[in-house]
C-alpha cells in the first residue's frame, strides 16, 4: 500500500455488520487496533499483554466508503509523528482496493508502576524511525 510500510489483512466478521448491511462505524477503531497489534508482535516482538506499555491517548476516523460483508480489508499503518514520550500511526483501510477510511491513533509511553508517562525508550524509538513516512 503506497505510503504505508506496514499492512495486515483484517477478516472482516458477521458480528462486524450491522443492519445496514455494512461494516459499523465503532469496529473501524477495532480494525486500527488488529494493525497495532500486528505491529507490535511483529516489529517489537510482544508476546502478551503485559509486554505492551504504551496508552491510546487519541483516536480519529475519517469515513469513506462502506466495508462489506464480502470485501477483501487490508490496514496500513505508518508513524506519523516521533515525539519524546508518544508517537502518532496514521491508517488507511483499503476494501477490495479502494480506501474505506482513513486514521490516526496517538500512543503514549506509559509507566503503570509509576502512574505516569516516560519516554519510549530508545530500541523502540529506533524500530518506529523505520516505518516513520511524514503524512503529506
Amino acid at each position: 500500500m503506497d505510503g504505508f510500510p506496514f499492512e495486515t489483512p483484517v477478516v472482516v466478521r458477521f458480528r462486524d455488520i450491522d443492519a445496514m448491511g455494512h461494516v459499523n462505524n465503532a469496529v473501524y477503531g477495532t480494525y486500527f487496533e488488529l494493525a497495532r497489534e500486528a505491529f507490535f508482535k511483529e516489529v517489537f516482538g510482544v508476546a502478551s499483554a503485559t509486554d505492551y506499555f504504551y496508552i491510546l491517548a487519541r483516536l480519529e476516523v475519517d469515513f469513506r466508503r462502506p466495508v462489506r460483508y464480502e470485501d477483501r480489508v487490508l490496514v496500513g499503518l505508518r508513524v506519523s509523528r516521533l515525539g519524546r514520550t508518544s508517537f502518532t500511526f496514521d491508517y488507511r483501510i483499503e476494501a477490495s482496493g479502494e480506501t474505506a477510511a482513513e486514521g490516526k491513533t496517538v500512543q503514549v509511553a506509559y509507566d503503570y508502576g509509576a502512574g505516569r508517562t516516560m519516554p519510549i525508550p530508545e530500541a523502540h524509538r529506533q524500530k518506529l524511525a523505520a516505518f516513520l513516512v511524514p503524512a503529506p
